[in-house]
């Protein structure tokens, strides 16, 4: 028997206001909820009983719902009904787990084939980042998609880079909105882990990867795990 579980308003409401869509706003306050554990793992998402909780059409809903779905945070049982997906610890955990192990290795493979010139346009890229004066979601997932995304194809294997590219696609909701503490060292992470690949010793690289995706695995643990406890 399908049980729909209550939907919980959150505590801080996201007031639609400038640039922000009734999709966007839609999209976070549905997110929020997933990530506090408001909503858990099963639970049945309907389009009208969001909107109403929301005091909005359906249409953003929607659109909010498909984004969520994307990104795998929302599923369809049946082929139809959504229910929320897993979004545990332990399902993070082993996403970061299967980047860590393909990225490590893309590299150390990628080591000495990435050219100079390529490494610099994507540290100039980094630096841009950390000197605006307002970063964006977008604009930090671009970046990183660069740096991530350049290590990956230096690699030469296809099939890894579209791996890669799907795993980090299911974990970008951390951005610097949700662990802001990490720009500024991720930065200084990525610019190593750069001028490792360009040069020419592998175990490095791979060193380097590794210590960074675990920053990046505790500081999503953390997040998740204090706004359980909030």
């Amino acid at each position: 028997m399908n049980v729909t579980m209550e939907v919980v308003v959150p505590d801080r409401a996201i007031s639609v206001t400038g640039d922000v869509s009734l999709s966007d706003f839609a999209y976070k306050q549905i997110l929020e909820l997933l990530l506090s554990g408001r909503l858990q793992a099963g639970a049945v998402l309907q389009e009208r009983k969001l909107a109403e909780m929301l005091s909005i059409s359906r249409t953003p809903v929607r659109e909010a719902l498909g984004r969520l779905e994307a990104e795998s945070l929302v599923s369809r049982r049946h082929g139809r009904m959504l229910v929320v997906a897993d979004v545990s610890v332990e399902s993070y955990v082993n996403l970061l787990d299967m980047r860590r192990i393909l990225e490590v290795e893309a590299a150390a493979r990628a080591t000495g084939r990435l050219s100079a010139d390529t490494a610099q346009a994507v540290m100039k890229a980094i630096d841009d980042l950390v000197h605006v004066s307002e970063i964006t979601a977008a604009h930090h997932w671009a970046v990183d998609e660069m740096v991530h995304g350049t290590i990956a194809e230096a690699a030469g294997n296809p099939l890894v880079v579209a791996t890669i590219r799907d795993l980090r696609r299911r974990t970008h909701l951390f951005n610097t909105s949700r662990i802001p503490h990490r720009l500024l060292s991720g930065a200084s992470e990525h610019m190593d882990l750069l001028n490792a690949v360009a040069g020419s010793d592998p175990e490095l690289s791979r060193r380097l990867m590794g210590e960074h995706l675990d920053h990046v695995r505790d500081a999503i643990i953390d997040f998740i795990l204090g706004r359980r406890r909030s």
